[in-house]
């Protein structure tokens, strides 16, 4: 039985052509499904060789993959989220090495892999607050992704941080009751929606993170969050036209990053009180 391969050398010769091109086959029915998309849509074959764990909890598919060069992977839902290669994308979330956050009030919401938390405390913060929904992903990525996250998801508690296990938007609504005030908010949750208007239940999440954050945010504070891939241009308009109708009017920066595990550069946003 030919290989691909040797078809593809009679096929050039034949038809003395030098336009053909190798084109391996995609894999179909195997036990791990090693293909995922990049933001605009183009299939990624990953070199995944193991289910390292996998579960469902009320909110989501929770799987952690192993891939031969990106080391284990975190996906929800069936979308890659983060590996043990991705220390670029925590720390152009962060920008590390522009803002100081050494005695600074922090609050993230979401992070459940731990990741931006195990990196905000090496920058010795006064004190941060993590507010994640799903006690299981943490569960897992303190098991099998504790080189991104060290040891921060073991504790709930310490002097220099705490993890609050519930809905981030009802925390924020207590934060905004009790007065309470950040240098910087961390919006770590969903990636903007791939939609050709800024409509549907995660638009409105979206917008909703905005009104709240904004009110417990610092007069001098910033707002920091991922957006999408960089090739996503409509998405990234539409969710820089939520900004502009933020009241008080607000202004805002970007910078990029090439995540390994994403295989594509993603734009991160870093928003102020105009």
């Amino acid at each position: 039985m030919k290989t691909m391969r040797t078809v593809e050398l009679i096929l050039r010769q034949k038809f003395d052509s030098d336009r053909s091109k190798y084109l391996p086959p995609i894999k179909r029915g195997g036990y791990i499904d090693i293909y995922m998309t990049s933001s605009d849509e183009r299939i990624i074959e990953y070199d995944i060789d193991q289910v390292v764990y996998e579960a469902r909890s009320p909110f989501q598919k929770i799987q952690i993959m192993h891939s031969k060069t990106l080391g284990n992977m975190l996906l929800l839902d069936e979308l890659q989220n983060i590996a043990e290669s991705d220390l670029i994308y925590t720390e152009t979330l962060m920008c590390r090495g522009v803002e100081n956050y050494e005695g600074k009030e922090i609050c993230i919401l979401g992070g459940g892999d731990g990741a931006l938390l195990y990196e905000l405390l090496k920058e010795n913060p006064k004190h941060v607050v993590m507010l994640e929904i799903d006690e299981i992903v943490m569960q897992a990525c303190n098991k099998y992704l504790s080189v991104i996250c060290g040891d921060v998801l073991e504790k709930r508690k310490t002097d220099q941080y705490e993890i609050i296990v519930g809905d981030c938007v009802e925390y924020l609504k207590k934060f905004i009751a009790d007065g309470r005030k950040f240098d910087y908010v961390f919006g770590d949750l969903t990636d903007i929606p791939i939609t050709d208007a800024p409509v549907g239940e995660t638009w409105d999440f979206i917008r909703t993170i905005f009104e709240h954050s904004f009110k417990v945010l610092k007069p001098d504070g910033k707002y920091l969050t991922h957006g999408n891939g960089s090739t996503c241009k409509v998405q990234l308009r539409l969710f820089e036209e939520q900004l502009d109708l933020l009241r008080p009017k607000v202004k805002y920066t970007t910078t990029k990053a090439f995540v390994p595990s994403f295989m594509e550069e993603w734009l991160f946003y870093q928003v102020t009180f105009a």
